[in-house]
């Protein structure tokens, strides 16, 4: 059943087995796993089936730290930010997924605060039914296998310090048997794929517009025996459980905890940890590579998109290896390749002059884009043909760029706090203090240094490291920005001091409140983190399918 909170009265009250706060992918997953259990599940959600910008507006907020635009990248909507909406406003989840390596989970003597209570090995059944949500439905192949499956020679790289990397990108929902029925190919969609299902469960409730305002603990504080939620139309509603789940965010989970009675807080945030330890998979460009017409076909064809229309899709790139951590103390990384076609390419020409069509205003230039296109023809007819084949744009003397995706040391510094600001349901609004440390510069530059080698001695360009990489001056906001993976504000941890949840994810404070999505992440690797939420989400899953039958 999906209902509207906005259609009720307002006081009502529902009870129910296990109340499940967030519908995108972690609550999505927990819900999904739970139809036919005979769990009675109320799954809530903050917005509706599309983009509202008064809804979208309560995620907006105080930052004091490294940039990060808090009303953006993330979205309260039916599907959460894995929807694949596009909008002017909010783009489709790209649906790049990867797992994590196993050093992520280790303890790491250069790296404080890493280690997580469970490995590699305790994931990978998970990992295996997370593909399986995320639309892998064919084989997942090994890496190895994955070029030549692609058509594509890759060289060997000679280097204890890089390793080739697979990116997999999640596979449309619509089968290209009826792409001519269906219409336009849709990307993967993580409300739509579970909307018809959890209407049907006699057992599911979800309900829409509903935000989570406030907490009732017992009198010690040591459990959730309801939770109050609100419209922005000012209806609210009581609902008790047995247990609750907060698949809220990296910042929303700790903003939500941290607006909750004191009884909740400290039994929550015993050892100061809720909110601490915020982190992301920080994002930049490392250096540029000079290329020549000999080499820029060859690299274009090897570190690429494999578009793959009809399956899976590729990205090929690279990682710093493990050895290469270890020995010299950095963090995990990956990075990949990007072109843009240069200022005199006929793809710039085609742009200006589309512009200038466009606002009907010729500019000086214009003949020469003209016949910069017009003598181009068949690079373009090539290039039609690149994308039908499914490869990307091949172009002619490109802009060449290697952006890396970093891992972050733990920084208790690094945090979630409260502003004073409200928000319209009177809510304190998040104060956000993102902080990137050296040791992040540190490993950027070292594996800059790495793949610039192995392209050299590939032959295929030189590379130029980027200034900021040798600069004594604090990293700026357009040198590494964030990627909206919020990671570590509530994250799991074996002893209370450490963290806020427990290997079960349930909080070391309160018997029936836990905690899904990356912020439970203790360390986030340098891979996408859908793969992995999704994965946590099914064993949390398990879980509470146990305990709630018990």
């Amino acid at each position: 059943m999906i209902e509207d909170l906005q259609q009720f009265e307002s006081g009502k009250s529902l009870a129910f087995d296990l109340c499940v706060v967030g519908a995108g992918p972690a609550g999505l997953t927990i819900a999904n796993e739970l139809i036919g259990s005979g769990i009675r599940l109320c799954l809530v959600e903050s917005g509706g089936f599309g983009d509202e910008p008064e809804t979208q507006a309560l995620y907006q907020g105080e930052n004091v730290g490294h940039s990060v635009t808090l009303d953006e990248g993330r979205y309260r909507v039916f599907g959460g930010s894995a929807t694949g909406t596009t909008t002017p406003h909010r783009p489709a989840w790209g649906g790049r997924c990867a797992m994590l390596d196993p050093i992520d989970f280790e303890t790491r003597q250069w790296v404080p605060k890493s280690g997580w209570p469970i490995d590699l090995e305790t994931l990978r059944p998970y990992y295996e039914r997370s593909k399986r949500a995320n639309n892998f439905l064919e084989p997942w192949l090994p890496d190895d296998a994955v070029p030549a499956t692609l058509g594509v020679e890759l060289p060997e790289f000679h280097s204890q310090d890089v390793n080739p990397f697979v990116w997999r990108i999640a596979p449309a929902e619509t089968p290209p048997s009826a792409w001519k029925s269906a219409g336009p190919r849709k990307r993967f969609d993580w409300g739509r794929a579970y909307r018809q299902k959890l209407q049907a469960d006699p057992d599911v409730h979800v309900l829409l517009h509903a935000n989570l305002t406030s907490f009732v603990g017992s009198a010690d504080g040591s459990s959730i025996e309801t939770i109050t939620v609100s419209s922005l139309k000012h209806v609210s509603m009581t609902i008790a459980a047995k247990a609750f789940v907060l698949c809220c965010g990296g910042i929303e989970n700790a903003r939500v905890l941290l607006n909750a009675p004191q009884n909740i807080v400290k039994r929550v945030n015993e050892f100061d940890n809720l909110g601490r330890y915020l982190a992301q998979h920080p994002r930049g460009c490392i250096a540029t590579l000079e290329t020549t017409p000999q080499t820029d076909k060859r690299l274009q064809n090897l570190f690429t998109d494999f578009l793959r229309p009809d399956d899976v899709q590729y990205e090929l790139g690279f990682a710093l290896s493990e050895q290469a951590q270890r020995k010299h103390g950095l963090l995990n990384a990956s990075a990949a390749i990007y072109y843009a076609a240069g200022p005199e390419s006929p793809w710039r020409s085609g742009a200006r002059l589309q512009d200038a069509v466009r606002t009907r205003k010729p500019y000086q230039g214009i003949l020469r884009d003209v016949a910069n296109v017009l003598g181009s023809a068949d690079s373009v007819a090539a290039n039609t043909w690149r994308r039908v084949r499914g490869r990307a744009l091949l172009f002619p003397d490109p802009l060449v760029s290697i952006l890396i995706d970093l891992e972050q040391a733990p920084n208790p510094q690094s945090r979630v706090t409260l502003s004073d600001m409200k928000d319209s349901l009177g809510m304190n609004r998040a104060k956000v203090d993102w902080r990137i440390s050296e040791i992040e510069r540190t490993t950027a530059r070292q594996f800059s240094d790495y793949i610039g080698d192995v392209l050299q001695r590939l032959g295929l360009g030189k590379a130029q490291p980027s200034a900021w990489l040798g600069s004594d001056l604090p990293v700026q906001n357009d040198e590494l920005y964030g990627t909206f993976h919020f990671i570590g504000t509530t994250r799991m941890s074996r002893d209370p001091r450490d963290g806020v949840v427990d290997e079960n994810c349930r909080s070391h404070g309160i018997d029936n409140l836990y905690f899904a999505g990356c912020s439970v992440f203790p360390t986030g690797g340098h891979a996408n983190p859908t793969l992995t939420i999704v994965a946590l989400a099914i064993r949390l899953a398990d879980h509470l399918r146990a305990r709630l039958r018990n």
